[in-house]
Protein backbone atom coordinates (compact mmCIF):
# COMPACT_ATOMS: atom_id res chain seq x y z
CA UNK A 1 0.00 0.00 0.00
CA UNK A 2 2.76 2.43 0.94
CA UNK A 3 5.30 2.78 -1.85
CA UNK A 4 8.99 3.20 -1.09
CA UNK A 5 10.12 6.75 -0.42
CA UNK A 6 13.42 7.95 -1.89
CA UNK A 7 14.30 11.32 -0.37
CA UNK A 8 15.90 13.95 -2.56
CA UNK A 9 17.88 16.97 -1.36
CA UNK A 10 14.66 19.03 -1.34
CA UNK A 11 12.87 16.37 0.69
CA UNK A 12 15.71 16.17 3.19
CA UNK A 13 15.37 19.94 3.61
CA UNK A 14 11.67 19.54 4.35
CA UNK A 15 12.37 16.72 6.81
CA UNK A 16 14.93 18.88 8.61
CA UNK A 17 12.45 21.76 8.84
CA UNK A 18 9.75 19.47 10.24
CA UNK A 19 12.19 18.03 12.76
CA UNK A 20 13.23 21.49 13.96
CA UNK A 21 9.61 22.60 14.37
CA UNK A 22 8.78 19.39 16.24
CA UNK A 23 11.69 19.80 18.66
CA UNK A 24 10.78 23.44 19.29
CA UNK A 25 7.16 22.45 19.98
CA UNK A 26 8.28 19.75 22.38
CA UNK A 27 10.40 22.32 24.21
CA UNK A 28 7.47 24.75 24.35
CA UNK A 29 5.25 22.02 25.75
CA UNK A 30 7.66 21.57 28.63
CA UNK A 31 7.99 25.27 29.37
CA UNK A 32 4.51 26.81 29.25
CA UNK A 33 1.72 26.23 31.75
CA UNK A 34 -1.55 24.54 30.83
CA UNK A 35 -4.30 26.62 29.26
CA UNK A 36 -7.56 26.50 31.25
CA UNK A 37 -9.27 24.13 28.82
CA UNK A 38 -6.26 21.80 28.83
CA UNK A 39 -6.39 21.58 32.62
CA UNK A 40 -10.11 20.88 32.46
CA UNK A 41 -9.62 17.99 30.00
CA UNK A 42 -6.74 16.67 32.11
CA UNK A 43 -9.12 16.62 35.09
CA UNK A 44 -11.49 14.49 33.04
CA UNK A 45 -8.63 12.05 32.55
CA UNK A 46 -8.41 11.62 36.31
CA UNK A 47 -12.11 10.67 36.41
CA UNK A 48 -12.68 8.59 33.27
CA UNK A 49 -16.22 8.15 32.02
CA UNK A 50 -18.12 7.43 28.80
CA UNK A 51 -18.94 11.10 28.32
CA UNK A 52 -18.69 14.62 29.67
CA UNK A 53 -20.92 17.67 29.52
CA UNK A 54 -18.80 19.48 26.95
CA UNK A 55 -17.42 16.76 24.66
CA UNK A 56 -17.08 13.02 24.13
CA UNK A 57 -14.33 11.32 26.16
CA UNK A 58 -11.43 10.60 23.76
CA UNK A 59 -9.28 13.57 24.80
CA UNK A 60 -9.54 12.40 28.42
CA UNK A 61 -8.49 8.88 27.43
CA UNK A 62 -5.47 10.18 25.51
CA UNK A 63 -4.35 12.39 28.41
CA UNK A 64 -4.94 9.59 30.90
CA UNK A 65 -2.72 7.21 28.93
CA UNK A 66 0.23 9.58 28.60
CA UNK A 67 0.06 11.00 32.13
CA UNK A 68 -0.10 7.43 33.47
CA UNK A 69 3.16 6.80 31.60
CA UNK A 70 5.01 9.99 32.42
CA UNK A 71 3.18 11.71 35.27
CA UNK A 72 1.07 14.83 35.65
CA UNK A 73 3.33 17.25 33.81
CA UNK A 74 2.57 19.69 31.02
CA UNK A 75 4.73 17.65 28.64
CA UNK A 76 2.82 14.41 29.08
CA UNK A 77 -0.56 16.15 29.13
CA UNK A 78 0.27 17.46 25.64
CA UNK A 79 2.35 14.62 24.22
CA UNK A 80 -0.62 12.64 22.94
CA UNK A 81 -1.94 15.60 20.96
CA UNK A 82 1.42 16.22 19.33
CA UNK A 83 1.84 12.56 18.36
CA UNK A 84 -1.68 12.42 16.94
CA UNK A 85 -1.02 15.57 14.92
CA UNK A 86 2.17 14.08 13.50
CA UNK A 87 0.33 10.84 12.80
CA UNK A 88 -2.32 12.77 10.87
CA UNK A 89 0.44 14.24 8.70
CA UNK A 90 1.75 10.75 7.96
CA UNK A 91 -1.73 9.65 6.88
CA UNK A 92 -2.22 12.75 4.72
CA UNK A 93 1.08 12.00 3.01
CA UNK A 94 -0.18 8.60 1.92
CA UNK A 95 -3.63 9.95 1.02
CA UNK A 96 -1.90 12.28 -1.42
CA UNK A 97 0.10 9.44 -2.94
CA UNK A 98 -3.01 7.26 -3.19
CA UNK A 99 -5.23 9.82 -4.91
CA UNK A 100 -2.54 11.30 -7.16
CA UNK A 101 0.07 8.63 -7.92
CA UNK A 102 1.04 10.42 -11.15
CA UNK A 103 2.05 13.53 -9.21
CA UNK A 104 4.72 11.76 -7.20
CA UNK A 105 8.13 10.41 -7.89
CA UNK A 106 8.88 12.52 -10.97
CA UNK A 107 10.94 15.64 -11.59
CA UNK A 108 9.08 18.79 -10.75
CA UNK A 109 8.51 21.40 -13.42
CA UNK A 110 9.99 24.05 -11.17
CA UNK A 111 12.97 23.85 -8.82
CA UNK A 112 11.00 25.75 -6.19
CA UNK A 113 9.11 22.51 -5.60
CA UNK A 114 10.46 19.11 -4.66
CA UNK A 115 10.04 15.89 -6.60
CA UNK A 116 7.21 14.70 -4.42
CA UNK A 117 4.08 16.76 -3.90
CA UNK A 118 3.17 14.90 -0.72
CA UNK A 119 6.34 16.14 0.98
CA UNK A 120 5.46 19.72 0.07
CA UNK A 121 2.03 19.12 1.55
CA UNK A 122 3.61 18.12 4.88
CA UNK A 123 5.72 21.25 4.85
CA UNK A 124 2.82 23.60 4.11
CA UNK A 125 0.61 22.06 6.77
CA UNK A 126 3.39 22.32 9.34
CA UNK A 127 3.72 26.06 8.91
CA UNK A 128 0.05 26.89 9.39
CA UNK A 129 -0.96 28.20 12.79
CA UNK A 130 -3.73 25.59 12.86
CA UNK A 131 -1.23 22.74 12.89
CA UNK A 132 1.16 24.52 15.25
CA UNK A 133 -1.61 25.07 17.80
CA UNK A 134 -2.58 21.41 17.51
CA UNK A 135 0.95 20.35 18.41
CA UNK A 136 1.12 22.60 21.46
CA UNK A 137 -2.36 22.95 23.00
CA UNK A 138 -4.16 19.67 23.66
CA UNK A 139 -7.91 19.73 22.92
CA UNK A 140 -10.52 17.30 21.55
CA UNK A 141 -9.56 18.48 18.05
CA UNK A 142 -6.32 16.49 17.86
CA UNK A 143 -7.83 13.01 18.20
CA UNK A 144 -10.82 13.99 16.06
CA UNK A 145 -8.61 15.33 13.25
CA UNK A 146 -6.46 12.21 13.41
CA UNK A 147 -9.47 9.95 12.94
CA UNK A 148 -10.96 12.33 10.34
CA UNK A 149 -7.71 12.15 8.36
CA UNK A 150 -7.74 8.35 8.64
CA UNK A 151 -11.33 8.28 7.35
CA UNK A 152 -10.36 10.51 4.39
CA UNK A 153 -7.47 8.16 3.63
CA UNK A 154 -9.71 5.08 3.76
CA UNK A 155 -12.14 6.87 1.47
CA UNK A 156 -9.31 7.41 -1.01
CA UNK A 157 -8.62 3.67 -0.92
CA UNK A 158 -12.30 2.89 -1.48
CA UNK A 159 -12.50 5.06 -4.61
CA UNK A 160 -9.13 3.97 -6.03
CA UNK A 161 -8.85 0.30 -4.95
CA UNK A 162 -12.52 -0.56 -4.71
CA UNK A 163 -12.11 -3.15 -1.94
CA UNK A 164 -15.11 -3.54 0.40
CA UNK A 165 -12.85 -4.17 3.42
CA UNK A 166 -11.92 -0.49 3.57
CA UNK A 167 -15.53 0.40 4.37
CA UNK A 168 -15.37 -1.50 7.65
CA UNK A 169 -12.19 0.28 8.72
CA UNK A 170 -13.82 3.57 7.69
CA UNK A 171 -16.68 2.78 10.07
CA UNK A 172 -14.26 2.11 12.93
CA UNK A 173 -12.47 5.44 12.43
CA UNK A 174 -15.76 7.28 12.06
CA UNK A 175 -16.85 5.88 15.42
CA UNK A 176 -13.53 6.78 17.05
CA UNK A 177 -13.80 10.28 15.62
CA UNK A 178 -17.28 10.63 17.13
CA UNK A 179 -15.81 9.54 20.46
CA UNK A 180 -13.45 12.51 20.05
CA UNK A 181 -15.70 15.36 18.94
CA UNK A 182 -19.24 15.58 17.58
CA UNK A 183 -18.01 17.57 14.57
CA UNK A 184 -16.91 14.21 13.14
CA UNK A 185 -20.51 13.55 12.10
CA UNK A 186 -20.12 16.10 9.29
CA UNK A 187 -17.96 13.68 7.32
CA UNK A 188 -20.93 11.35 6.82
CA UNK A 189 -23.13 13.56 4.58
CA UNK A 190 -20.03 14.82 2.75
CA UNK A 191 -18.82 11.28 2.13
CA UNK A 192 -22.15 9.95 0.92
CA UNK A 193 -22.75 13.04 -1.20
CA UNK A 194 -19.65 12.11 -3.17
CA UNK A 195 -20.97 8.61 -3.82
CA UNK A 196 -24.32 10.07 -4.83
CA UNK A 197 -22.83 12.59 -7.29
CA UNK A 198 -20.04 10.45 -8.78
CA UNK A 199 -21.56 8.13 -11.42
CA UNK A 200 -18.51 5.87 -11.29
CA UNK A 201 -18.96 5.20 -7.58
CA UNK A 202 -22.71 5.44 -7.13
CA UNK A 203 -23.01 1.66 -7.15
CA UNK A 204 -21.69 1.60 -3.58
CA UNK A 205 -24.98 3.06 -2.35
CA UNK A 206 -26.64 -0.21 -3.41
CA UNK A 207 -24.09 -2.31 -1.55
CA UNK A 208 -24.27 -3.46 2.06
CA UNK A 209 -20.78 -2.27 3.02
CA UNK A 210 -21.54 1.47 3.52
CA UNK A 211 -24.43 0.69 5.84
CA UNK A 212 -22.48 -1.91 7.80
CA UNK A 213 -19.78 0.75 8.20
CA UNK A 214 -22.35 3.13 9.68
CA UNK A 215 -23.53 0.39 12.03
CA UNK A 216 -19.94 -0.22 13.15
CA UNK A 217 -19.53 3.51 13.81
CA UNK A 218 -22.78 3.52 15.79
CA UNK A 219 -21.59 0.63 17.94
CA UNK A 220 -18.23 2.29 18.62
CA UNK A 221 -20.02 5.53 19.54
CA UNK A 222 -22.81 3.86 21.54
CA UNK A 223 -21.18 4.34 25.00
CA UNK A 224 -21.52 8.12 24.52
CA UNK A 225 -25.17 7.70 23.54
CA UNK A 226 -25.78 5.57 26.62
CA UNK A 227 -24.04 8.12 28.86
CA UNK A 228 -26.10 10.98 27.41
CA UNK A 229 -29.29 8.99 27.84
CA UNK A 230 -28.38 8.58 31.52
CA UNK A 231 -27.71 12.32 31.89
CA UNK A 232 -30.66 13.96 30.12
CA UNK A 233 -28.71 14.36 26.83
CA UNK A 234 -26.72 17.15 28.47
CA UNK A 235 -23.73 16.95 26.13
CA UNK A 236 -25.80 17.02 22.93
CA UNK A 237 -27.90 19.92 24.20
CA UNK A 238 -24.80 21.85 25.20
CA UNK A 239 -23.25 21.49 21.74
CA UNK A 240 -26.47 22.41 19.95
CA UNK A 241 -26.74 25.55 22.04
CA UNK A 242 -23.04 26.30 21.61
CA UNK A 243 -22.94 26.09 17.83
CA UNK A 244 -26.50 26.40 16.56
CA UNK A 245 -28.23 29.08 18.60
CA UNK A 246 -30.16 31.16 16.01
CA UNK A 247 -30.22 34.94 16.43
CA UNK A 248 -32.12 37.64 14.57
CA UNK A 249 -29.72 39.72 12.47
CA UNK A 250 -30.03 42.16 9.60
CA UNK A 251 -28.03 41.87 6.38
CA UNK A 252 -25.22 44.13 7.55
CA UNK A 253 -24.77 42.14 10.76
CA UNK A 254 -24.67 38.88 8.80
CA UNK A 255 -22.02 40.27 6.44
CA UNK A 256 -19.91 41.46 9.36
CA UNK A 257 -20.21 38.06 11.05
CA UNK A 258 -19.16 36.28 7.87
CA UNK A 259 -16.20 38.61 7.49
CA UNK A 260 -15.22 37.82 11.08
CA UNK A 261 -15.53 34.13 10.28
CA UNK A 262 -13.37 34.46 7.16
CA UNK A 263 -10.82 36.48 9.12
CA UNK A 264 -10.56 33.71 11.70
CA UNK A 265 -9.89 31.16 8.97
CA UNK A 266 -7.28 33.40 7.34
CA UNK A 267 -5.64 33.70 10.75
CA UNK A 268 -5.25 29.99 11.45
CA UNK A 269 -4.25 29.05 7.88
CA UNK A 270 -2.19 32.28 7.48
CA UNK A 271 -3.53 34.98 5.14
CA UNK A 272 -1.88 34.32 1.76
CA UNK A 273 -2.27 30.56 1.99
CA UNK A 274 -5.95 31.02 2.84
CA UNK A 275 -6.42 33.20 -0.24
CA UNK A 276 -4.67 30.51 -2.31
CA UNK A 277 -6.95 27.90 -0.75
CA UNK A 278 -10.07 29.84 -1.79
CA UNK A 279 -8.80 30.36 -5.36
CA UNK A 280 -7.73 26.75 -5.85
CA UNK A 281 -10.87 25.40 -4.20
CA UNK A 282 -12.89 27.27 -6.83
CA UNK A 283 -10.66 25.82 -9.55
CA UNK A 284 -10.93 22.35 -8.02
CA UNK A 285 -14.72 22.55 -8.08
CA UNK A 286 -14.69 23.46 -11.79
CA UNK A 287 -12.16 20.75 -12.63
CA UNK A 288 -14.09 18.09 -10.73
CA UNK A 289 -17.25 18.87 -12.73
CA UNK A 290 -15.92 19.71 -16.19
CA UNK A 291 -13.17 17.11 -16.41
CA UNK A 292 -14.88 14.42 -14.33
CA UNK A 293 -11.90 14.20 -11.97
CA UNK A 294 -13.10 11.91 -9.20
CA UNK A 295 -10.18 12.71 -6.90
CA UNK A 296 -10.91 16.43 -6.98
CA UNK A 297 -14.64 15.88 -6.58
CA UNK A 298 -13.86 13.79 -3.51
CA UNK A 299 -11.64 16.48 -1.97
CA UNK A 300 -14.05 19.30 -2.82
CA UNK A 301 -16.97 17.54 -1.16
CA UNK A 302 -14.92 16.76 1.96
CA UNK A 303 -13.85 20.36 2.42
CA UNK A 304 -16.10 23.09 1.06
CA UNK A 305 -19.38 21.84 2.63
CA UNK A 306 -17.67 21.98 6.06
CA UNK A 307 -16.65 25.60 5.56
CA UNK A 308 -20.10 26.48 4.23
CA UNK A 309 -21.82 24.76 7.14
CA UNK A 310 -19.91 26.77 9.74
CA UNK A 311 -20.35 29.91 7.64
CA UNK A 312 -24.11 29.34 7.78
CA UNK A 313 -24.04 28.66 11.52
CA UNK A 314 -22.06 31.89 11.93
CA UNK A 315 -24.61 33.87 9.92
CA UNK A 316 -27.50 32.46 11.95
CA UNK A 317 -25.99 32.16 15.41
CA UNK A 318 -22.69 32.39 17.25
CA UNK A 319 -19.54 33.03 15.23
CA UNK A 320 -17.80 29.71 14.73
CA UNK A 321 -14.56 29.40 16.65
CA UNK A 322 -11.59 29.44 14.29
CA UNK A 323 -10.79 25.78 14.94
CA UNK A 324 -14.29 24.41 14.31
CA UNK A 325 -13.97 24.12 10.51
CA UNK A 326 -10.46 22.63 10.83
CA UNK A 327 -11.47 19.24 9.30
CA UNK A 328 -12.15 21.03 6.00
CA UNK A 329 -8.44 21.67 5.54
CA UNK A 330 -7.51 17.99 5.56
CA UNK A 331 -9.05 17.39 2.13
CA UNK A 332 -8.89 21.08 1.24
CA UNK A 333 -5.13 21.27 1.76
CA UNK A 334 -4.61 18.22 -0.43
CA UNK A 335 -6.75 19.79 -3.13
CA UNK A 336 -4.95 23.14 -2.94
CA UNK A 337 -1.46 21.71 -3.37
CA UNK A 338 -2.40 19.37 -6.22
CA UNK A 339 -4.44 21.97 -8.08
CA UNK A 340 -1.45 24.29 -7.96
CA UNK A 341 0.87 21.62 -9.30
CA UNK A 342 -1.40 20.52 -12.11
CA UNK A 343 -2.79 23.82 -13.31
CA UNK A 344 -0.76 26.77 -12.04
CA UNK A 345 2.85 25.79 -11.45
CA UNK A 346 3.93 27.14 -14.86
CA UNK A 347 2.43 30.55 -14.13
CA UNK A 348 4.98 32.87 -12.60
CA UNK A 349 2.39 34.95 -10.71
CA UNK A 350 1.05 31.87 -8.96
CA UNK A 351 4.52 30.57 -8.12
CA UNK A 352 5.46 33.90 -6.60
CA UNK A 353 2.17 34.10 -4.70
CA UNK A 354 2.54 30.60 -3.22
CA UNK A 355 6.21 31.23 -2.41
CA UNK A 356 5.24 34.49 -0.69
CA UNK A 357 2.49 32.69 1.24
CA UNK A 358 4.94 30.04 2.41
CA UNK A 359 7.56 32.61 3.48
CA UNK A 360 4.91 34.66 5.33
CA UNK A 361 3.49 31.56 7.06
CA UNK A 362 6.99 30.45 8.03
CA UNK A 363 7.83 33.86 9.50
CA UNK A 364 4.52 34.04 11.38
CA UNK A 365 5.15 30.57 12.80
CA UNK A 366 8.65 31.41 13.93
CA UNK A 367 7.45 34.64 15.59
CA UNK A 368 4.55 32.88 17.33
CA UNK A 369 6.81 30.09 18.61
CA UNK A 370 9.26 32.63 20.04
CA UNK A 371 6.41 34.65 21.56
CA UNK A 372 5.16 31.50 23.28
CA UNK A 373 8.45 31.26 25.17
CA UNK A 374 9.43 34.93 25.50
CA UNK A 375 6.45 37.26 24.92
CA UNK A 376 7.79 40.19 22.95
CA UNK A 377 5.18 41.24 20.40
CA UNK A 378 3.83 44.78 20.86
CA UNK A 379 0.40 43.57 21.97
CA UNK A 380 -1.33 44.87 25.08
CA UNK A 381 -0.91 42.18 27.77
CA UNK A 382 -4.66 42.31 28.36
CA UNK A 383 -5.30 41.47 24.68
CA UNK A 384 -2.51 38.95 24.23
CA UNK A 385 -4.06 35.45 23.85
CA UNK A 386 -0.95 33.93 25.43
CA UNK A 387 -1.88 35.38 28.82
CA UNK A 388 -3.91 32.23 29.54
CA UNK A 389 -0.69 30.20 29.84
CA UNK A 390 0.57 32.21 32.81
CA UNK A 391 -0.07 32.48 36.54
CA UNK A 392 -1.39 29.00 37.32
CA UNK A 393 1.73 27.62 39.00
CA UNK A 394 1.67 30.61 41.35
CA UNK A 395 -2.01 29.95 42.11
CA UNK A 396 -1.24 26.36 43.03
CA UNK A 397 1.68 27.46 45.20
CA UNK A 398 -0.56 29.95 47.05
CA UNK A 399 -3.16 27.28 47.78
CA UNK A 400 -0.57 24.76 48.93
CA UNK A 401 1.02 27.36 51.19
CA UNK A 402 -2.30 28.17 52.89
CA UNK A 403 -3.12 24.49 53.42
CA UNK A 404 0.33 23.79 54.89
CA UNK A 405 0.06 26.76 57.24
CA UNK A 406 -3.54 25.90 58.24
CA UNK A 407 -3.76 22.11 58.50
CA UNK A 408 -7.19 20.60 59.01
CA UNK A 409 -7.68 17.02 60.17
CA UNK A 410 -10.49 16.23 57.71
CA UNK A 411 -8.65 17.78 54.79
CA UNK A 412 -9.54 20.24 52.05
CA UNK A 413 -11.14 20.33 48.63
CA UNK A 414 -11.15 23.12 46.04
CA UNK A 415 -14.30 25.02 45.15
CA UNK A 416 -14.64 27.71 42.48
CA UNK A 417 -16.99 29.74 40.33
CA UNK A 418 -15.35 28.66 37.05
CA UNK A 419 -14.73 25.03 36.20
CA UNK A 420 -11.55 25.51 34.17
CA UNK A 421 -9.93 27.56 36.96
CA UNK A 422 -10.81 24.84 39.45
CA UNK A 423 -9.05 22.32 37.20
CA UNK A 424 -5.97 24.57 36.99
CA UNK A 425 -5.92 24.77 40.79
CA UNK A 426 -6.15 20.99 41.09
CA UNK A 427 -3.35 20.42 38.55
CA UNK A 428 -0.96 22.96 40.05
CA UNK A 429 -1.50 21.70 43.61
CA UNK A 430 -0.11 18.38 42.32
CA UNK A 431 -3.54 16.73 42.18
CA UNK A 432 -3.77 16.74 45.99
CA UNK A 433 -7.41 17.82 46.13
CA UNK A 434 -10.78 17.18 44.57
CA UNK A 435 -12.03 20.26 42.73
CA UNK A 436 -15.64 21.15 41.99
CA UNK A 437 -17.77 24.00 40.66
CA UNK A 438 -21.07 24.30 42.52
CA UNK A 439 -22.35 26.87 39.99
CA UNK A 440 -22.09 24.58 36.92
CA UNK A 441 -22.68 21.11 38.32
CA UNK A 442 -23.26 19.53 34.89
CA UNK A 443 -19.58 20.08 34.09
CA UNK A 444 -18.63 17.91 37.07
CA UNK A 445 -20.96 14.97 36.57
CA UNK A 446 -17.89 12.74 36.34
CA UNK A 447 -17.28 13.17 40.09
CA UNK A 448 -20.50 11.26 40.77
CA UNK A 449 -21.37 11.12 44.49
CA UNK A 450 -19.46 13.78 46.48
CA UNK A 451 -20.84 12.83 49.89
CA UNK A 452 -17.27 12.01 51.00
CA UNK A 453 -16.51 15.76 50.97
CA UNK A 454 -18.79 16.34 53.96
CA UNK A 455 -16.90 17.82 56.88
CA UNK A 456 -13.93 19.00 54.83
CA UNK A 457 -12.82 22.59 54.46
CA UNK A 458 -12.84 24.16 51.01
CA UNK A 459 -10.35 26.48 49.39
CA UNK A 460 -12.62 28.82 47.40
CA UNK A 461 -11.27 30.29 44.15
CA UNK A 462 -13.51 33.20 43.19
CA UNK A 463 -13.25 35.26 39.97
CA UNK A 464 -15.88 37.74 41.12
CA UNK A 465 -13.88 40.70 42.57
CA UNK A 466 -16.70 41.65 44.97
CA UNK A 467 -15.82 40.40 48.46
CA UNK A 468 -19.52 39.86 49.11
CA UNK A 469 -19.52 37.20 46.39
CA UNK A 470 -18.37 34.64 48.97
CA UNK A 471 -21.78 34.92 50.65
CA UNK A 472 -23.30 32.66 48.01
CA UNK A 473 -21.47 29.76 49.67
CA UNK A 474 -22.59 30.49 53.25
CA UNK A 475 -25.35 27.90 53.07
CA UNK A 476 -22.85 25.13 52.34
CA UNK A 477 -20.42 25.76 55.22
CA UNK A 478 -20.37 26.59 58.90
CA UNK A 479 -18.49 29.76 57.96
CA UNK A 480 -16.91 31.38 54.91
CA UNK A 481 -14.17 34.02 54.89
CA UNK A 482 -11.76 35.63 52.46
CA UNK A 483 -8.13 34.68 53.13
CA UNK A 484 -6.25 36.32 50.28
CA UNK A 485 -6.01 36.93 46.57
CA UNK A 486 -4.03 35.71 43.60
CA UNK A 487 -3.20 38.23 40.90
CA UNK A 488 -2.24 36.86 37.51
CA UNK A 489 0.68 39.01 36.37
CA UNK A 490 1.55 38.80 32.67
CA UNK A 491 4.21 41.06 31.20
CA UNK A 492 4.12 43.22 34.34
CA UNK A 493 0.37 43.80 34.15
CA UNK A 494 -2.48 42.32 36.17
CA UNK A 495 -4.88 40.29 34.04
CA UNK A 496 -8.25 40.79 35.69
CA UNK A 497 -10.12 37.86 34.16
CA UNK A 498 -7.43 35.43 35.31
CA UNK A 499 -7.00 36.91 38.81
CA UNK A 500 -8.99 35.47 41.71
CA UNK A 501 -9.91 35.98 45.34
CA UNK A 502 -9.11 33.15 47.73
CA UNK A 503 -11.42 32.15 50.52
CA UNK A 504 -11.98 29.24 52.86
CA UNK A 505 -15.25 27.52 53.65
CA UNK A 506 -15.09 25.64 56.92
CA UNK A 507 -16.79 22.31 57.64
CA UNK A 508 -18.75 21.56 54.46
CA UNK A 509 -22.35 20.61 55.37
CA UNK A 510 -22.74 18.13 52.49
CA UNK A 511 -25.95 19.81 51.36
CA UNK A 512 -25.01 20.65 47.75
CA UNK A 513 -27.26 18.84 45.30
CA UNK A 514 -25.26 17.62 42.29
CA UNK A 515 -26.62 17.38 38.77
CA UNK A 516 -28.89 14.36 38.25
Amino acid sequence: MFSKIKPSHEIWGIILTLLIFTLVRLFINVQIELAPDEAYYWYWGKHLDFGYADHPPMVAYVMAIFTAIGGNTEFFVRLGGLLLSMGALFIMFHTSRTLFPANHGHESQNKLWGKNVAWELLFIFNITLLFSAGCIVQTPDQPMLFFWTAAVFLGSLIITKGSPKYWYLWGVFLGLGLLSKYTMILIVPCFFLFFLISPEHRFWLKKKEPYIALLIAFLVFSPVLYWNWQHQWVSFLYQLHQGLDPKRRDVVQIILKLLEYAGGQAGIVTPLLFIAFVIYAFKGTIVSLRENRKEYLYLVLLSLPILLFFGLSTALGKVAEANWPAPAYVAGGLMMVHIFHEYFINKKVHRLFIASGIVLALLINIIVHIHFLVPFLPISPKLDPFQQFHGWRALGANINKYVEENPYQDGYFILGDKGTTVAEAVFYTQNRFIGIDFDQPQRYIFLNDVEYLRGKNAIIVMHNPDEKAFKRYNKYFQSVEKVGAHDCIFRNEKIDWLSVQLGVGKDYRGNWVPFH
